[in-house]
């Protein structure tokens, strides 16, 4: 009788404890971690991690007007800014032409090099707005590549050769974002 009670207080003592380090032991081994790792974000001693860039941190806009006197006319370069270190993201490209007496419709793209040296052109729609006025305004999303000087961007029209003269204005905006 003394045999099987000292087995069932041994038996009972062991499921009790296996019972107490199950229930126990994960709260335990997370309090542990919890105190090995603190992690501090305040203004004095910031977390170091990669600047997600806001894009109104860093806007970039660039306008350029010329006078048109022929068929061709290149409102260019229009300087990309010097982006080591940054990529230059274009959002939008507005132009107007007015062109005095004349008729037919004028062509227009923009174009922007790579940092390779490649050239990527966009042939955006222009809309008449009335007698020798036409103007566009094309949302994009056009990635210029960093370089040391600035990749240089360009509008250009085409005007039918009946137009002389008239002008050329193109605008693009946008943002810089920081390179990984």
């Amino acid at each position: 009788m003394r045999f099987a009670k000292s087995f069932l207080m041994g038996t009972g003592s062991v499921v009790l404890a296996g019972l107490l380090l199950t229930l126990l032991a994960p709260k335990a081994a997370h309090a542990v971690a919890a105190t090995l790792v603190q992690v501090e974000n305040t203004r004095s001693t910031p977390v170091p991690n990669q600047d997600v860039d806001i894009a109104a941190r860093h806007p970039f806009n660039a306008i350029c007007s010329v006078p048109i006197s022929g068929a061709s006319v290149d409102c260019s370069p229009i300087p990309a800014p010097p982006t080591t270190g940054f990529e230059t993201v274009i959002q939008n490209v507005s132009m107007s032409i007015s062109l005095y007496s004349g008729s037919g419709t004028p062509f227009v793209h923009f174009d922007y090099l790579t940092q390779g040296g490649v050239l990527y052109g966009q042939f955006p729609p222009i809309v008449p707005q009335g007698p020798g006025y036409w103007s566009l305004s094309q949302p994009t999303t056009a990635y210029v590549d960093p370089s040391p000087a600035g990749n240089p961007l360009y509008c250009e029209a085409i005007v039918p050769a009946t137009f002389t003269s008239g002008f050329l204005i193109c605008a693009v905006t946008g943002y810089t974002v920081t390179l990984p």
